[in-house]
């Protein structure tokens, strides 16, 4: 099978198929559904997002949704609306795919929100993969950020666990943590996903479809 059919049968897989929240943005809320996922799949399938394996992603980055064109270190081109995956062999290939392809579908539905809750919120999905795969913990949940995502997850697959077919809300006190955890690690602090930058000034990643 093909990287892109691959990432398909990810993104319209049973995992995928029970991942539902909500979390608060800005005197509002935002929901990812099943539906989410599914938007991005259509749009592999019409072409609008490409998928294709990278050339130059930097060392131990395993998937990357380009929402702009960008040139790679060879000189070519990269076109905007591009999902590059290493691999969709594995469950954390799957997880590092459902964390991509929420930023995806943030930019296919220009979605308002900053990007600091953009990746907090990615980050959850990552967990709630995770789990619902049955990747034992240390191989997935060795870091601050991921540790944090996890304590989110838990709380909402207790929400699934009862059977309710609503969508739950994440943890206030997990979801803040989570947001800090995101807000001050290196890669994200100076950038827009940082707590000043992203949390408090809003700065949000380009959503243009």
């Amino acid at each position: 099978m093909s990287l892109r059919g691959r990432v398909l049968d990810i993104l319209n897989g049973p995992a995928v198929a029970r991942i539902r929240f909500r979390f608060p943005i800005r005197g509002s809320h935002v929901t990812i559904a099943p539906q989410t996922f599914h938007h991005v799949a259509r749009a592999i399938r019409l072409g609008r997002v490409t998928v294709r394996a990278p050339t130059d992603l930097a060392a131990g980055v395993a998937a990357q949704y380009n929402d702009v064109a960008r040139t790679r270190a060879d000189g070519t081109a990269v076109a905007a609306n591009t999902l590059e995956v290493v691999s969709a062999a594995g469950r954390m290939d799957g997880a590092y795919i459902v964390h991509e392809s929420l930023h995806a579908a943030y930019d296919l539905l220009r979605t308002g929100l900053d990007a600091n809750a953009e990746e907090a919120s990615a980050y959850v999905c990552t967990a709630l993969y995770c789990r619902m795969t049955g990747l034992p913990r240390p191989r997935w949940a060795n870091g601050p950020i991921y540790a944090n995502a996890a304590e989110v997850a838990k709380t909402l697959l207790s929400q699934y666990q009862k059977g309710d077919p609503g969508i739950p809300w994440v943890g206030e006190s997990e979801w803040r943590m989570l947001r800090a955890g995101v807000g001050l690690h290196p890669v994200y602090t100076s950038g827009p996903g940082g707590i000043l930058t992203g949390w408090l000034l809003g700065q949000q990643y380009t959503h243009d479809g």
